[in-house]
């Protein structure tokens, strides 16, 4: 049997039965990668949209936000209850799209291994779902949560805006006045400007305006298997080591597994001490490309500090860590995907997706907002280009080094390229691209990327040579 066959349905996520994410503002929703951006429901190039539908909801309709709303109350409310009644049905919680859009285009999506680690992890599926009730209820035995500490970041990312990061405040604020698309415009608006953040009652100060929150969340900690920390940046954010500490002080460091995304460009000089004390440690390097394509995405990283904090995460002293790469796959890089790889193989890192990780290539994810940096807005003749340096120059160069991608003598060339996380994930993420047409977004894509570059003094046409048609678009 294998482990796919224990799920109870075809649409089931183990994640609302033991798992609450929350994003920066303090809303609480199913997890990272519910639709809680307006995300597209609709695959084509209208981009229909459903504004949240992630978040959860309070009976009064306003999101549950742990500013004002506790951990607890909102774990067995009527929309937790109900995303669980629909996937044990086979049904498919609209919040929960983004996955199963993946799954159409063979992509492995976070529904499918968060749900086979959590059954290996548990020790089968009984242990997840028992005790259901009819209505949906589940006793609150939290055991995984995603915590995002406000927006406090050092990078004003392409893809980022002022919800996620403090560092995109400024910039927002001279950019989005000379927008001139309405879609963009609409796509692009902040919620606390728009007056949404207040109707709420949300905060990026919402963990240090609910004292009930810690004193939960300090509760469920002798249940917990799992710390997940994302941002605006988690490194520099002091609550994540106090937490931390106190996972220590208690004693439950050593059941814990804390994981990362993060831009790992500044930690606390004891960060390394703090981490050998628990189970285990996964950290995904927040990295979309190389040298100053990597500087326009993920801006202002510069490429020497770069390399230099991936040696020292990589240089790790104690065992204990599991270091990957979080590259967003979006209209800007997949291109150049292959020359990502190539740097990451021939850069004989000694931990950083060894082996079996991301098949020792690389870990990636797909951009979804803002909706003009989908890979579904290339034109159908670039896609083309796409696919054939993937398939002329990209799966030759890895069929040649796959023995730099395994690192370990008794994997053999057939264990390698099954690997569901290598050629064929690569073979997803085009799959994904070629799915629909967005090309009606292009004028989006254009006048975003062209008028970033420009606040940022930065040439688009030189760090992005191969796009220069996004000018021809933007006219």
């Amino acid at each position: 049997m294998s482990i796919d066959d224990q799920f109870p349905s075809e649409t089931f996520c183990a994640l609302p039965w033991m798992h609450l994410s929350t994003r920066p503002n303090g809303h609480m929703r199913v997890c990272c990668t519910a639709n809680a951006s307006g995300v597209a429901v609709n695959a084509d190039s209208t981009n229909k949209t459903v504004s949240e539908s992630g978040v959860l909801r309070n009976d009064d309709g306003k999101p549950s936000n742990l500013a004002t709303t506790g951990l607890m109350e909102s774990w067995n409310n009527e929309y937790m209850r109900g995303v669980r009644r629909m996937m044990l049905n086979g049904e498919k919680p609209q919040s929960c799209t983004k996955c199963y859009k993946e799954e159409e285009a063979g992509h492995i999506s976070k529904r499918i291994w968060e749900t086979r680690k959590w059954i290996k992890d548990q020790g089968g599926i009984e242990s997840i779902i028992e005790g259901t009730g009819e209505d949906g209820s589940v006793a609150p035995r939290i055991r995984y949560i995603d915590l995002r500490l406000g927006s406090k970041c050092q990078l004003a990312c392409v893809m980022c805006s002022p919800h996620d990061s403090s560092n995109w405040v400024k910039e927002y604020k001279q950019i989005y006045p000379t927008l001139e698309n309405e879609n963009l415009k609409k796509s692009m608006i902040w919620e606390k400007e728009s007056g949404k953040l207040a109707w709420s009652g949300g905060s990026y100060n919402w963990h240090k305006k609910n004292p009930k929150f810690w004193d939960e969340l300090y509760e469920t900690l002798p249940h917990l298997r799992q710390l997940y920390f994302a941002g605006g940046e988690p490194l520099i954010m002091d609550e994540h080591y106090m937490l931390l500490e106190k996972c220590i002080e208690d004693g439950l460091a050593p059941q814990i597994e804390l994981r990362y995304n993060s831009n790992g460009i500044e930690w606390r000089d004891d960060l390394f001490d703090l981490w050998k004390e628990f189970r285990n440690v996964i950290f995904h390097f927040s990295i979309d490309d190389i040298m100053l394509r990597n500087h326009f995405i993920r801006y202002p990283s510069f490429w020497p500090d770069i390399e230099a904090s991936i040696r020292k995460m990589d240089d790790y002293p104690y065992g204990n860590l599991t270091l990957t790469t979080a590259t967003t796959i979006m209209a800007l890089n997949i291109f150049y995907v292959p020359e990502f790889i190539k740097w990451k193989l021939e850069s004989n890192f000694k931990i950083l997706n060894k082996w079996p990780n991301g098949a020792g290539i690389f870990n990636c994810h797909l951009a979804y907002w803002p909706p003009q940096l989908n890979v579904k807005v290339l034109p159908d003749w670039f896609k083309a280009e796409v696919r054939q340096k993937f398939e002329d120059e990209l799966y030759p160069y890895l069929e040649k080094n796959w023995r730099k991608c395994t690192g370990i003598d008794d994997v053999d060339y057939d264990t390698w390229r099954s690997s569901e996380y290598g050629i064929e994930r690569l073979e997803g993420l085009l799959n994904f691209m070629e799915a629909d047409d967005w090309t009606e977004r292009l004028p989006e894509t254009a006048e975003w990327c062209y008028k970033v570059a420009k606040q940022r003094f930065l040439d688009f046409n030189e760090v992005f040579p191969d796009l220069d048609w996004l000018e021809w678009y933007g006219k």
